[in-house]
């Protein structure tokens, strides 16, 4: 995986298992404090929330009818509030970038989100300043699992798949990376990312 630093110019970050540090389903979550049985959760982030993740439907009006369901007892808000509070950045994730930027090295998170954690995520969690910028599937119009996703992102860089490197925890996103000539890495979680890291960038 290693590559020369002069190759490499922007870094590309998953979110989710990597910038944030390992959570359970959100779905378990509820389950264990609100006794809400999976199938009644599971399958509107199966559908409905994927569909707001690329801007087609709106997360707080697809939830509300959700919620009663959900034994929820507070708004909208409340339930949104609760749910993005298990978003923790991962402090070994967060100083590996700061010291690519250090380097030089252009840092942005990829990751497939729906507006409103996508802004609790820049502003609530003082990422605006770790990172160059964000790449949000709502944005974008486009999942992580379309490989257009990839190529919209090149295109806005201006840079070459050879300039680029992506560290993801899932297979699926790597292997799509890959096919597009992007260099992609696997990792398991922010130590091994910054292990990684060390060894293979910023040696």
């Amino acid at each position: 995986m290693k590559k020369p630093m002069s190759e490499i110019k922007a870094v590309l970050l998953d979110a989710d298992g990597l910038m944030f540090k390992k959570q359970r389903y959100f779905s378990e979550i509820l389950y264990e404090k609100y006794g809400v049985p999976a199938e009644s959760i599971i399958p509107f982030f199966k559908t409905r929330f994927r569909d707001c993740q690329k801007a087609t439907a709106d997360l707080k009006e697809e939830l509300v009818p959700f919620l009663k369901q959900w034994k929820w007892e507070g708004d909208i808000e409340s339930f949104l509030a609760y749910w993005f509070s298990f978003c923790v950045v991962d402090e070994d994730v967060l100083n590996a970038v700061r010291e690519l930027r250090a380097k030089g090295l252009k840092c942005y998170l990829v990751t497939d989100q729906e507006k409103y954690r996508a802004e609790y995520i820049k502003k609530n969690l003082g990422l605006e300043r770790e990172l160059d910028g964000f790449f949000f599937s709502f944005e974008l119009g486009l999942s992580k699992s379309d490989s257009r996703f990839f190529g919209v992102i090149l295109e806005k860089l201006g840079l070459s798949p050879e300039e680029v490197i992506l560290f993801d925890d899932e297979e699926e996103n790597i292997e799509i990376a890959k096919s597009l000539g992007i260099t992609s890495v696997l990792v398991e979680d922010g130590e091994n990312f910054r292990d990684v890291v060390k060894q293979n960038v910023l040696a």
